[in-house]
């Protein structure tokens, strides 16, 4: 199968759009995602406090919040995974994976419609352990759906380091693994300390 038969398959589009925009249209397809996680999370009451988490919160959002949530996030993973790619000794771009970590945001952006729609209400661990009925099966659905949105958050992830890196094997699993995870840290602790 070639790039153009690619090309035409919506599933090539929706988890790999890396192979058809980079640089600079993928950095601006990214800034405009990222700019559009802003009002979700100030009107929503939402916090993206992680390289890779998305939360609802009972509090009110400021409009710097989500700024800075969204700024950690991006450049913790973006960073990581260029730096995974520079110790490869891989010619990746860092315009083209800053785009590309944006672009893979859209998972986690899409997964706040059912968020909203689903979560139970509790408000401690007893509460949560003690679910019955409706809202039991409203948190396993919760559960599923956001597993898969968070699969869907890998893979994208996944793809743009393999795109943007060149790596293969070994060295494309343990950069794309150990950047995802020291991003994860870096993000929270940076977000703690703010």
């Amino acid at each position: 199968m070639t790039l153009r038969d690619d090309k035409k398959k919506l599933s090539t589009w929706l988890f790999n759009p890396f192979l058809f925009v980079g640089g600079e249209r993928i950095l601006l397809i990214g800034l405009i995602i990222a700019a559009v996680h802003i009002p979700i999370g100030y009107f929503l009451n939402v916090r993206f406090d992680g390289a890779i988490d998305m939360h609802l919160v009972p509090t009110d959002v400021g409009l710097l919040t989500p700024v800075i949530d969204v700024l950690i996030a991006w450049l913790s993973m973006a960073g990581c995974m260029f730096a995974a790619a520079k110790i490869f000794q891989s010619p990746m771009r860092l315009i083209d994976i800053a785009g590309a970590v944006l672009v893979a945001r859209i998972p986690l952006l899409l997964s706040i419609g059912p968020v909203l729609l689903l979560e139970p209400d509790f408000q401690s661990i007893e509460e949560l352990l003690n679910l019955q009925g409706s809202e039991l099966y409203q948190l396993e659905a919760l559960s599923g759906i956001s597993l898969v949105f968070l699969i869907s958050l890998i893979v994208l992830l996944f793809n743009a380091f393999k795109i943007n890196s060149n790596l293969k094997g070994a060295r494309l699993w343990i950069g794309f693994i150990g950047s995802a995870i020291i991003a994860e840290i870096i993000s929270i602790m940076i977000q703690q300390a703010v």
